[in-house]
């Protein structure tokens, strides 16, 4: 659903990863002639910035060694190595020797020596087993720097240095300042995500897009969430965490919300929780208008003279009754039932989304069983429109919760927001349709016959993904293009112009009576100057 744009981002393997790691370890190594082990500690120590460690390289290559703990500490005159104890646990070189080869062993800038069970819980507590990364791992001795690189880790058993490679790979994973480096938050996954932000040029919003990895799993680049368009991260996390349950239990009927329990809840957990309690906005300009002291009062009078109920947002017209008396608006009632239909298409969508993934899971496990009866080019085909499925019910399964978020007061963009998901819901089932037939085809042909499909399946595909990507953009622009009020009691396939009443479909953006030529010149010769 990327429109046919390039994708901003590489899904890698661990082992493509540490390869990539190695390349960059190797050319520092060679344009600077510094061993690989060198090479690698001064990376970790400058945050795997080649250009930052080239630069302190050639500005002052003395001082930038020394920090990063590759300058020889003088030694001992006095020392004699034949009567040298482990700085730990103070055994001597002899008892070492004698005990299961653990020798004692020091970094290549120190004479500081320690045994190999100490260098192991040395190196378990203090950095492997650590969450967070350091830059530098120095000498077990309190007042040494010295650098503890690979080539000292090589004394060690082959777990240590296993461990290593590990902890190396994590450093450039997650301490990488120029690499923009992620995990697949999926469980059990091993992927790997690159996103090549030099190379994307999408404003903020688009940078918290869809990543879609190979192991299946979709989630938003920026909170790590599950792929959540159109709606913000913000709104995904307050959803999930916030509202979904309280939702859940009205459903259920232990416990019915009201607004006023709404908006306690919403002051306790938003960000900005003033100006929501005290703000709203003017259904007439759209411009926000702050309560201040005077919430005690029914209705509000905005800049542009509109007046409006501050606790339904209808004007204040629409509460008077014929008899000229004010009627109680239905706030409560109608936030009721947004909450369920949303809740509803919620559970809905997700059941479907789920019947998606299984026909992916499915797929795949017929091609491991069965090998050979459909040519990778094919598979592919049938692979990425499966994917594709996936992903519009996602999208689907969250528009409720932009339903939930946006369309609160406004009737007319509800209406149109409505029949934008019923029309993709049915393109996606038909879509779907002519996709299962197309493998079950497949499955039962020979290639020759499937590929005679093959250009329909890729076209439909194409159209799909990119009529969801209009929609998610629809949305995301806050369906600006429908700018007419809906009557309060009227919905369905059409809205009603605010000027002469006449319905237009929703695929109208004006009013087709309004905009007719005939319609206006007819209107335009009643008028008179006079």
């Amino acid at each position: 659903m990327e429109n046919d744009r390039e994708r901003p981002y590489s899904v890698l393997t661990r082992d493509e990863l540490r390869e990539k790691m190695k390349k960059q370890i190797a050319e520092i190594s060679e344009i600077f002639s510094l061993s690989k082990s060198d090479a690698t500690v001064l990376l970790m120590f400058l945050r795997w910035d080649s250009d930052r460690v080239s630069d302190c390289l050639v500005e002052n290559k003395e001082k930038v060694l020394s920090e990063s703990g590759l300058k020889p500490v003088v030694a001992n005159p006095n020392q004699e190595l034949s009567y040298t104890s482990c700085g730990i646990c103070f055994k001597t070189c002899d008892e070492y020797y004698l005990e299961d080869d653990d020798y004692l062993i020091s970094t290549p800038y120190c004479s500081h020596m320690f045994c190999k069970t100490c260098w192991r819980k040395y190196l378990g507590k203090n950095f492997y087993l650590v969450e967070k990364n350091q830059t530098r791992i120095s000498c077990p001795h309190r007042a040494c720097q010295a650098a503890v690189g690979p080539d000292t880790i090589q004394k060690l058993t082959l777990r240590d240095q296993e461990m290593y490679v590990e902890y190396v790979l994590r450093s450039y994973l997650e301490g990488n300042k120029v690499l923009e480096i992620k995990e697949c938050p999926a469980s059990n996954c091993n992927y790997v995500i690159e996103f090549h932000q030099k190379n994307y040029d999408g404003d903020e919003e688009d940078y918290s897009l869809n990543v879609v990895c190979l192991c299946g799993h979709i989630f938003c680049w920026r909170c790590m969430l599950e792929s959540h368009n159109p709606v913000t991260c913000n709104n995904a996390s307050d959803w999930l965490f916030r509202d979904l349950k309280s939702l859940s239990k009205l459903v259920s009927g232990k416990k019915p919300l009201s607004l006023s329990s709404i908006k306690t809840t919403s002051q306790k957990t938003c960000s900005l929780p003033l100006i929501k309690a005290t703000t709203n906005t003017c259904p007439h300009c759209f411009r926000p208008v702050d309560l201040g002291t005077k919430q005690y009062l029914r209705f509000l009078t905005c800049a542009c003279s509109g007046r409006f109920c501050w606790k339904c947002m209808q004007s204040e017209e629409d509460h008077k009754t014929e008899s000229g008396m004010y009627k109680l608006c239905n706030v409560l009632e109608r936030r009721a039932e947004v909450e369920c239909s949303c809740m509803e298409h919620w559970r809905a969508s997700k059941v479907s989304m789920k019947k998606a993934i299984s026909d992916l899971q499915a797929f795949e496990k017929s091609n491991i069983e069965n090998p050979g009866y459909l040519s990778e080019k094919d598979m592919t085909i049938i692979r990425k429109g499966l994917m594709l499925i996936v992903q519009c019910r996602q999208v689907l399964k969250w528009s409720c919760v932009y339903d939930y978020f946006h369309t609160e007061y406004e009737m007319s963009k509800r209406e149109y927001l409505r029949f934008l998901q019923a029309n993709a819901t049915s393109l996606v089932e038909s879509y779907s349709k002519t996709l299962y037939e197309e493998i079950e085809r497949a499955s039962s042909a020979t290639s020759e016959n499937f590929c005679c499909v093959k250009h329909k399946v890729t076209i439909e595909t194409i159209n799909i993904g990119n009529y969801f990507y209009h929609f998610i953009k629809t949305l995301r622009e806050g369906l600006d293009d429908v700018k007419v009020k809906s009557y309060t009691d009227y919905g369905g396939l059409f809205w009603l112009c605010d000027r002469c009443t006449f319905g237009n479909t929703w695929f109208h953006k004006e009013c087709t009576m309004c905009s007719d030529d005939i319609a206006a010149r007819v209107e335009l010769s009643g008028l008179s100057l006079n």
